[in-house]
């Protein structure tokens, strides 16, 4: 297609532009963009696992969908296998330090609150130097084991088990949507200037990742806090949701931030709101692939789609995939326990944004107050 593109002279060309017909290369060239191949491979790669695991429904089958949404959503090729493997490796750390806590630590509070802050400090602290999403991985790896944990050390094991599973699961189906639906089938125009690959963004300074570090830490650290000392097992949901926006890379407080999450809690609360009425209309499983591709399709086009809104389209589309599927999951689900756990959802949101607020506030206090006393001691000195 490239050879023929570049082959076609002017002449050969201008007396189908005058005639106002498009070739039909043209056409195809126009349509497959990298941003459209982009997002054709993240509906199709999220419906084929929406599609196996729901059609198998195995334990927590709906986070291989949602693992792999989140792997196909990053705009980069194919990690390859061995960046995949040391993300499941980080895991794995974090489910094998969360069992430790499940079965060890956590009838001893006094230790175990200290034991989550220096986890989750370490965690968030080599988050720069971290592969893709490790960071959220092994937070969420520390944190569901325990929780579940509280049902029954059984239900620890159980957990370890079928995370590790669907993880695997949404690397093969991210590998297996790569191979189908390649890069290389993007049409590039030979008369457009050269796009340059954006720069890797810089490792933050460590004072800046020590307080990003301390920052997520708190909120965290909080939010187990609660977490065990009510028994909220049966709101696991919530922690998997506060898991990843605490374990967001270098995230910052501020009304931009809370704007960005507000705006993608509602976009996924209310597409699942709507899928999940129409599902009530006709509850068939042909229809919900239908209407998962469909969905699928709106939410890759926005979230390739380059503008700055294209973040808060993908953390929507990740509310999407998880209500969606805690929805479908549980047998003769009534509405009203469809619409809390979108209240949870939402309630994590709000924890997490108020929390990265409330504790950024108090370290930039902190240290204002520090940096006044530095003042004065150098003024009272001769």
């Amino acid at each position: 297609m490239r050879q023929t593109l570049d082959s076609l002279d002017e002449p050969t060309l201008s007396p189908l532009l005058e005639s106002g017909k498009r070739p039909h290369f043209l056409t195809i060239a126009s349509v497959m963009t990298p941003a459209n191949v982009r997002a054709l491979r993240l509906s199709l790669g999220t419906t084929a696992a929406i599609a196996v695991s729901y059609g198998a429904a195995w334990p927590m089958y709906f986070l291989t969908s949602l693992f792999t949404a989140m792997f196909l959503a990053m705009p980069i090729p194919w990690m390859g296998w061995k960046t995949a493997s040391k993300i499941i490796g980080r895991l794995m750390t974090g489910l094998f330090f969360g069992l430790i806590i499940s079965e060890f630590v956590l009838p001893y509070p006094l230790f175990c609150i200290p034991l989550y802050a220096l986890l989750f400090f370490y965690i968030f602290f080599n988050d720069a130097t971290a592969p893709p999403l490790a960071t959220i991985f092994m937070t969420m790896g520390v944190t569901m084991v325990p929780i579940i944990g509280l049902q029954g050390i059984m239900a620890s094991h159980f957990i370890v088990g079928y995370l590790f599973l669907n993880m695997t699961l949404g690397f093969v189906f991210t590998w297996l949507s790569h191979l189908i639906v390649p890069d290389s089938l993007a049409v590039v125009d030979p008369n457009a200037p050269a796009r340059k690959r954006p720069p890797p963004p810089p490792i933050p300074s460590r004072e800046e990742r020590g307080r990003l570090a301390l920052v997520s830490t708190i909120v965290a650290t909080s939010a187990v806090v609660i977490f065990f000392s009510f028994n909220l097992a049966q709101y696991a949901l919530a922690m998997i949701y506060i898991c990843m926006m605490a374990g967001t890379p270098n995230t910052n407080a501020s009304v931009k931030v809370m704007k960005a999450n507000s705006t993608a809690c509602l976009i996924g609360g209310v597409a699942v709101v709507v899928a999940y009425n129409l599902l009530v209309v006709v509850p068939r499983f042909e229809f919900l692939i239908l209407l998962v591709l469909c969905f699928s399709l709106f939410f890759s086009r926005k979230i390739t789609s380059g503008k700055p809104t294209a973040a808060a389209w993908s953390s929507g589309f990740t509310t999407f995939l998880v209500l969606l599927g805690s929805s479908t999951g549980s047998e003769g689900s009534a509405s009203s326990d469809f619409y809390l756990r979108i209240a949870q959802v939402l309630f994590a949101g709000l924890f997490c944004i108020v929390g990265l607020i409330v504790a950024e506030h108090l370290i930039n206090r902190r240290q204002y107050r520090v940096a006044r006393r530095s003042q004065k001691r150098e003024k009272a000195q001769p």
